[in-house]
């Protein structure tokens, strides 16, 4: 099953429809998501002084509720509660009354006695600050918790997500907590699983606290995972006996000019490795001299000297061409721009239905798109990184950074493509669909990764699946690779062709 990513508000409508609609009482959802957070600390903490520090809002009366599981089981946890008691949630109200029955010790903090907050060292420090139920930068005495515990040398533990970020992508407004461990209740909230929030969120455990299921994976949730679950949900290698190499997609690949053949050799390798049938290289005259045979498997065809959408025509029409991929080493000067141009005008005369756009292919598109759209009658995907994609939306990095979901989705509204901005969990949306991945490291940074990518996910395209299916099964094979590689060697040792060196091992999930 597709693991959903969530915003705080179909969070929140998720959380009323299960209390209003479907009767499963409030108090019970609480009871579940403390206890769920109590058991997990009674099994890895349990020798530690334990602080919980709880708001005046729901996520507070998940801390009060863990408190009670926690002193329940022996433990003695210390609440400091900043708020006033009349305030809380009756839901709220029933768990901190059973710690004041339980003797658990509860400071209620002001201005006046802050200085009382004793965080021992090496203590278990629970966040039930804040929670998702803000999107404010946090000020008065939730901030002064914030800071506290963030200076604290103990291990910090937040409930549903770190107090302080926010929950749908975004970067934070204000301070935060930095935790080590995550509790989220139901279902991630997408700043748990995306950067740039993803590193302050620690190990994230996914509770299920009793939410029906058909509200967590609802078809109106439009953010997935793309994890080893997803990839079998896709039924992606079931060939009949008698399949021959061109129901298997024959790819058209065009790059590897001057000085960049290495680029297009990638890719191609990166196409057979992950299934792909056929392969023709289309490239420069010279560079076919030197890409010719690399590749025994691979097929290759010279470029006309002068850009001619005649021959691209002719191209397209005389060889069976389930999907192109256009760009990686395809260079930036006035006869790349020029074939750039005439490759897309060809095709909407053509039948080739998938195309990815890669590399310099993407510096073209920016200036492509400025004058012209894409033909509608054809499936594109893009794969950029955070500079070309800067160069498309004519956006700074560092603000598609800060919010990568939506600099994303942009993306692909702007293009008309299925968009895969590449970076850590990279994410592939279609403008209203979205996945985000799970595998993938530091190591991926190298070169020629990206021309990797391309073939593996220009592999997936010949297969009956979706687009977007097809890019985001790319980019998970495309990090289980870097993540099987870096399993037995370091990351910073990874080169390109030790992706595609692992790609057979991360298709065999």
């Amino acid at each position: 099953m597709v693991i959903k990513a969530v915003t705080s508000s179909e969070m929140r409508e998720i959380d009323r429809i299960s209390i209003d609609e479907t009767g499963i009482p409030a108090s019970v959802l609480m009871n579940n998501a403390g206890r769920a957070v109590a058991s997990f600390i009674e099994k890895k903490f349990k020798d530690r002084e334990i602080a919980v520090f709880c708001g005046s809002g729901n996520n507070g009366g998940d801390g009060f509720t863990a408190a009670y599981y926690l002193s329940n089981a022996g433990l003695a946890p210390v609440i400091y509660f900043s708020g006033k008691k009349e305030s809380l949630s009756e839901t709220s109200k029933i768990f901190l009354n059973l710690c004041i029955k339980q003797n658990v010790a509860i400071h209620e903090i002001e201005d006046s006695n802050i200085n009382i907050i004793k965080i021992p060292e090496n203590a278990l420090v629970v966040d039930a600050v804040l929670g998702t139920g803000s999107s404010d930068s946090p000020r008065g005495i939730p901030l002064e918790f914030i800071r506290l515990i963030n200076k604290s040398s103990g291990t910090i533990v937040s409930i549903d997500i770190p107090s302080g970020l926010g929950t749908d992508g975004e970067y934070p407004p204000g301070e935060f907590i930095r935790a080590d461990f995550t509790i989220t209740i139901g279902l991630p909230k997408i700043s748990l699983v995306t950067y740039p929030c993803k590193p302050y969120c620690g190990e994230v455990i996914i509770e299920d606290i009793g939410f029906p299921l058909s509200l967590t994976s609802s078809p109106e949730l439009k953010v997935n995972l793309i994890d080893g679950n997803f990839l079998k949900t896709l039924n992606l290698f079931t060939a009949e006996n008698d399949t021959h190499k061109g129901e298997r997609g024959h790819t058209l690949l065009i790059g590897g000019f001057e000085n960049m053949e290495g680029a297009a050799l990638l890719t191609a390798s990166a196409l057979f490795q992950t299934g792909c049938g056929l392969v023709t290289i289309a490239t420069r005259k010279e560079s076919r001299m030197i890409i010719a045979g690399k590749i025994p498997e691979a097929m290759t065809i010279p470029l006309p000297e002068n850009p001619d959408i005649v021959f691209f025509d002719e191209l397209f029409q005389s060889v069976k061409i389930s999907s192109m991929i256009v760009g990686p080493g395809f260079g930036r000067t006035p006869y790349s721009k020029m074939q750039f141009k005439n490759i897309i005008n060809s095709l909407r005369q053509n039948a080739i239905k998938r195309v990815l756009i890669d590399g310099d292919g993407l510096f073209h598109l920016a200036d492509f798109i400025k004058d012209e759209k894409l033909p509608g009658n054809i499936d594109f995907i893009i794969t950029p990184h955070f500079l070309e994609a800067s160069r498309i939306l004519g956006k700074s990095v560092e603000l598609i950074k800060k919010n990568r979901l939506e600099s994303c989705k942009e993306l692909s509204k702007l293009t008309g493509c299925v968009a895969v901005l590449k970076g850590p969990s990279s994410i592939v949306s279609d403008g209203d669909l979205s996945f985000i991945n799970t595998t993938g490291n530091a190591g991926l940074a190298t070169a020629g990764s990206g021309d990797v990518l391309s073939g593996i996910i220009g592999a997936f395209m010949n297969m009956n699946i979706s687009a977007i299916e097809a890019a985001s099964a790319g980019v998970f094979i495309h990090g289980k690779s870097a993540d099987i590689f870096s399993e037995n060697a370091g990351q910073l040792t990874m080169r390109a062709s030790d992706i595609i060196t692992n790609i057979r091992t991360a298709l065999n999930l």
